[in-house]
């Protein structure tokens, strides 16, 4: 199952991007892959009865082997609803967005997962369970390291970024809470289910101590000295991070999570073409890191294809383009081939010089402003969230000094509100006096808008020509200063 070490890589920089877990701001980027999804290996039932719910349905994501995918889950008149998910590996993560939080669970092929809650009182009625034993086993364990870690886990990371500790004191709090979280994930060690759960709760907090820079100085250890300790430390021991896992890969959305970032954020790596490091070629940089760290064909390729995914939606096309053009000649892996030609189908679209895709959307007034209305101008959109923490800081501190500066020429500032309902959105508009045209995509992931323009991360800036056409599909926050204003310029002439 594991082999091959990785060479080994130091961190310079933590996570960047993650999906939004919860309703409040996000400090971080928000991440939501658009990419269509492989054909299923296997489905799962998700099914059960909500008391006093209000709405027409809830949400969930299901982890798939390269994005996440956001479902509705229609409720009816008397509270029933059922849903059937798509299972692409082994084992599937779920988040139920339920009472303002993601509840983790997991799903295998087949299985029928059953939840059941009273609105008005969540905490004392929310049950979750499986008629299939094994299910159930893994259900419960999962749910009471939720019920018992959940918090403390959130209140600890949420401190390592407020309270000023040395790195010792930052170790010790997170393996504590490791020893915790992994001696009640591994109540049932010796039943097959359970192993996907310690892999999770390892690989989690491995990338904890990475986001923290605790890596490689630092090692988590079950401190616990019984058969169970022992057991845990041998199969998780030293370094167990560096290595390939076809199980992990196959199983645990955490373990993924971990490697993608892992090898992205280092520059452990000397560019084999010409043995210097392409400082400014992220892109170029990420992908040969893939390259060479990792062995097993399967891993290497799926790693290579989110990241070019990626690359399309943050970085210079013509990077991205050229990285695709080279790694589409050696993928080997069918499923992964056939998604980035999917994918790259749809986003060579979006290359500088393309027609800009034409879309029509309300503004804050309940009128209809499309983007063919405005050619002959430089269109600048700003695709933002009213959860995203970036994107109300841009608004907040660099879009009113930006607009001014541009006031009296050819430019329209196009805000383009993505995560939101139409109450929110215009509750947000009066509270940060957002400037400019303001229009809202309800639906982000769902909304056709967002898929023709690949709005996979927010915030997110295009600039469009006054010919119509796209000058960049990840333009320069008003933030970089001179790096945008250089091109609304060149667009203007």
């Amino acid at each position: 199952m594991k082999s091959l070490l990785f060479i080994l890589l130091l961190f310079l920089t933590p996570t960047l991007s993650a999906q939004t877990k919860k309703k409040p701001v996000n400090k971080d980027l928000i991440f939501k892959p658009l990419v269509a999804a492989p054909a299923p290996k296997a489905t799962a039932v998700i099914k059960g009865n909500v008391k006093n719910f209000s709405d027409k349905y809830w949400e969930l994501a299901v982890t798939g082997d390269l994005t996440n995918y956001s479902i509705t889950v229609p409720v009816d008149q008397d509270g029933n609803f059922s849903r059937t998910i798509s299972i692409d590996d082994e084992t599937e993560d779920i988040y139920l967005y339920l009472n303002d939080d993601a509840i983790t669970i997991c799903a295998q092929k087949n299985d029928t997962i059953l939840v059941n809650w009273d609105n008005k009182d969540f905490k004392n009625t929310f049950r979750i369970s499986s008629p299939q034993p094994r299910a159930n086993a893994r259900l419960q364990t999962k749910i009471s390291v939720y019920n018992l870690c959940r918090k403390e886990l959130m209140d600890l990371t949420a401190s390592m970024y407020t309270d000023k500790f040395s790195d010792s004191v930052k170790y010790e709090k997170i393996n504590n809470l490791y020893n915790k979280e992994m001696m009640i994930a591994a109540v049932n060690l010796n039943e097959t289910g359970n192993q996907k759960l310690i892999t999770d709760v390892y690989y989690e907090y491995v990338s904890l101590l990475n986001n923290q820079r605790l890596l490689p100085k630092y090692d988590l250890h079950i401190k616990d000295t019984s058969a169970m300790g022992k057991k845990l430390n041998k199969e998780f021991g030293p370094g167990t991070y560096r290595t390939e896992s076809q199980y992990a890969y196959q199983n645990s959305n955490a373990y993924k999570e971990f490697i993608f970032n892992y090898i992205r954020f280092s520059n452990a790596l000397i560019n084999v073409r010409g043995n210097k490091l392409l400082t400014w070629m992220p892109t170029w940089n990420e992908y040969y890191l893939g390259m060479a760290n990792l062995r097993l064909p399967e891993i290497r390729d799926w790693f290579v294809t989110k990241e070019i995914e990626l690359a399309f939606g943050h970085y210079p096309f013509n990077d991205a383009n050229g990285v695709y053009n080279d790694f589409i000649t050696k993928v080997t892996t069918p499923r992964y081939a056939d998604s980035l030609k999917q994918f790259y189908a749809a986003i060579k679209q979006l290359k500088p010089g393309s027609p800009a895709p034409d879309f029509s959307l309300k503004n804050d007034k309940g009128e209809t402003v499309s983007l063919k209305s405005l050619r002959g101008k430089v269109v600048y959109i700003d695709f933002w969230g009213v959860g995203c923490g970036p994107c109300v800081y841009e608004i907040k501190n660099t879009t009113e000094p930006l607009h001014g500066k541009y006031k009296d020429k050819n430019v329209v500032f196009l805000n383009i509100c993505v995560d939101s309902d139409e109450k929110t959105w215009k509750n947000s508009l009066d509270s940060l006096k957002v400037s400019g045209t303001n229009l809202i995509a309800e639906g982000w992931t769902r909304n056709p808008v967002c898929q023709k323009y690949n709005i996979t991360g927010i915030p997110h800036y295009v600039t469009i020509g006054t010919d119509g056409k796209i000058v960049n599909n990840n333009s320069a926050r008003p933030s970089d200063g001179r790096l945008l204003t250089e091109e609304l310029d060149k667009a203007l002439k």
